[in-house]
């Protein structure tokens, strides 16, 4: 199964995955985490990497190759780079991944769990500028990949943009003062993703959309974030 949990920043996407990840080692389940591959060896995982671990827990963008460039440099406010090269890095970091990491995990029947992904892009990129359109996205090479092995479930994390933003705030390891956490961008992109019109490209290949309130207490959004993994897994 290959899930993919997204939201705006703050949303609690992290608090999901983390919940997620301590389930499996509970569990006994070999994990294979991508931001601490790249993070230290400086390139993208392929699936001889992996070794034999069952669950895959992957992050776009990356922290190596295209994705590295876009956290470094591209996403910072007043970077000079238009709406169109954005979009088309991520395509392309997205090309990256699947074709080293995600399609063979697919085809070998694994476990991926992914903090955002072509969800983004379809959500994001179109709120950027009015001449990047969600046909436009998904004509891009890397994001016709995606939607091709697209994911079996996304996630959608759920909490008003005022909440987010307060919780962005508080975190120390927030503070790459991306362009996409500025507070009016940020009511913009929670309605996107709000939007069903992105959402078909994915669904009419099968995707399942489900929304989780992120905006409760930390302990019950664990809680209730591991009942629904085990609600979709068993």
């Amino acid at each position: 199964m290959f899930v993919i949990v997204d939201g705006i920043d703050g949303s609690g996407k992290s608090t999901v995955s983390r919940a997620w990840r301590d389930m499996f080692e509970a569990r006994g389940e070999k994990i294979f985490e991508t931001v601490t591959f790249e993070k230290s060896n400086g390139r993208i995982p392929t699936i001889n990497d992996i070794g034999d671990a069952t669950v895959i827990c992957s992050a776009e963008p990356a922290y190596a190759g295209v994705g590295k460039i876009l956290r470094d440099e591209m996403l910072r406010p007043n970077s000079g780079y238009t709406p169109r090269q954005i979009t088309e890095a991520f395509a392309e970091a997205r090309r990256e991944r699947y074709e080293s990491l995600i399609v063979p995990a697919i085809k070998r029947g694994l476990l991926i769990v992914q903090d955002r992904g072509i969800t983004t892009s379809l959500a994001y990129q179109p709120a950027m500028s009015p001449e990047i359109s969600e046909e436009f996205v998904a004509s891009l090479p890397g994001n016709q990949l995606a939607i091709e092995w697209r994911p079996d479930v996304v996630i959608l994390c759920e909490v008003p943009a005022d909440v987010a933003l307060t919780r962005l705030a508080r975190r120390a390891d927030k503070n790459d003062d991306s362009v996409f956490e500025q507070h009016d961008y940020m009511m913009r992109l929670a309605h996107r993703l709000q939007a069903d019109s992105w959402k078909t490209f994915l669904q009419k290949n099968g995707t399942q959309f489900i929304v989780f309130d992120a905006d409760q207490p930390l302990a019950l959004a664990i809680k209730s974030a591991q009942h629904l993994l085990i609600d979709l897994l068993y």
